[in-house]
């Protein structure tokens, strides 16, 4: 995601210095260390993070108090739980720091007034949400239709750093397996 970011914010600039200015202007730096909640669970979500560095999870809750990973963030992904971003309704969905991390944020208020002032901006958010949908179509094919092996050479292919760089038990977490599976899969593979 991070080169599309960076594609889409060269996009953004070549049409209007003023709406990069403007954009650029209205995020604020941050971190948080591990184990930090950026977005609690059922709470209004009010930001949206773009990661400089770390990594990052969503989450829910199940009804037994277990956690359901829903997906994992890095460098240059949009981070926020969406529906509760745009709906301005309580979220079932978290989002967990799972190492050190850097970030631009933005609130949406802000975010939304330069929607307003700048369809540079809007075609911005709308290009994002778009790559986020296609991303999500692929998620759900990945997550309902694939055996935790399956999975694992998806990501092996397509997404090495989410085996280089997310700790084992969270890997295993979001396979649905246990540390033990992960590791004979491993080795096999």
């Amino acid at each position: 995601m991070e080169h599309i970011l960076e594609q889409k914010l060269e996009k953004l600039k070549a049409k209007s210095e003023e709406a990069y200015i403007a954009f650029n202007e209205a995020f604020k730096k941050g971190s948080a260390k591990k184990n930090t909640i950026l977005e609690p669970s059922n709470n209004v979500c009010t930001h949206l993070y773009i990661l400089d560095s770390g990594s990052t999870k969503q989450f829910r809750d199940k009804e037994d108090g277990t956690e359901h990973i829903i997906w994992f963030n890095f460098k240059g992904d949009l981070v926020t739980a969406f529906r509760s971003f745009v709906e301005q309704t309580n979220t079932n969905e978290g989002i967990k720091v799972i190492e050190d991390c850097e970030f631009l944020m933005i609130s949406r208020e802000k975010c939304y007034q330069l929607v307003e002032k700048y369809h540079e901006v809007e075609t911005f958010f709308r290009e994002m949400l778009e790559i986020y949908l296609i991303q999500s179509e692929e998620r759900m094919f990945f997550l309902q239709a694939l055996t935790a092996k399956e999975k694992y050479a998806y990501l092996l292919r397509n997404m090495p750093h989410f085996i280089q760089e997310l700790p084992q038990k969270e890997l295993a977490k979001f396979l649905g397996i246990t540390r033990e599976t992960l590791s004979r899969i491993r080795k096999y593979s």
